[in-house]
């Protein structure tokens, strides 16, 4: 069989998975369509991605569902897929929360974890000590930061470049302080261009599109 009829027999399968409310059957044969369609059939491709991505918010996988909806809108931009993406998505590109300020603290939280996580081998953490400890600190810094008469005047685009600019002390085991840390206070004057259409041509603004905020699940 063609790689072509491949993927269509997978795909063929995984919904009539989704049909039948077996979520977990239709994820594993859509994935194996996806893997089956070559980058150049685009359409095909967006088409498979599309349905990736609803497999995985019925198995409550949000953060993955954005990311293979973000690639499935890319590929084609007037389509289904792209409607969906923008109707489900924030200003940063996750997935959208009851609140603008769930919205920040996700996105805050997404972007402090990472980078804690990317200087770990495993990109894991190594206990529930270590988890708990980490994430407690991400949320007393996030408690500075949102009563801050700066940060509450700022548009998307300024948060997203405060958020990593900001630095938290964790600790390696032991004493730990909460104190945030900025690099260049001075350069934190913001280009307006990160909120314009992204430089791909996709559209979307920067910040809902290349520069989208990463869950860690996508490290």
């Amino acid at each position: 069989m063609a790689s072509g009829g491949k993927s269509a027999f997978y795909l063929r399968k995984g919904l009539r998975e989704l049909s039948r409310h077996n979520p977990s059957r239709a994820l594993a044969f859509i994935r194996q369509a996806v893997e089956q369609i070559p980058p150049s059939c685009e359409q095909e491709l967006s088409k498979a991605l599309y349905w990736l991505s609803i497999a995985l918010l019925r198995l409550d996988q949000r953060d993955l569902a954005v990311k293979s909806l973000a690639n499935a809108q890319k590929l084609r931009h007037q389509s289904f897929a792209r409607k969906f993406y923008v109707r489900h998505v924030n200003q940063y590109g996750m997935i959208k929360r009851p609140t603008a300020e769930l919205d920040d603290l996700y996105a805050f939280t997404s972007i402090q974890l990472s980078s804690y996580l990317i200087k770990r081998l495993s990109h894991r953490f190594g206990s529930e000590v270590e988890h708990s400890t980490v994430l407690k600190l991400i949320l007393e810094a996030w408690k500075q930061l949102s009563k801050s008469e700066e940060f509450s005047s700022l548009e998307c685009g300024e948060k997203l470049l405060l958020f990593k600019k900001i630095k938290i002390d964790f600790p390696i085991f032991g004493a730990y302080s909460t104190t945030l840390r900025f690099r260049d206070r001075q350069d934190m004057a913001y280009s307006r261009n990160s909120v314009s259409a992204c430089s791909c041509g996709s559209g979307l603004s920067y910040t809902q599109c290349c520069g989208r905020v990463r869950s860690i699940s996508e490290l």
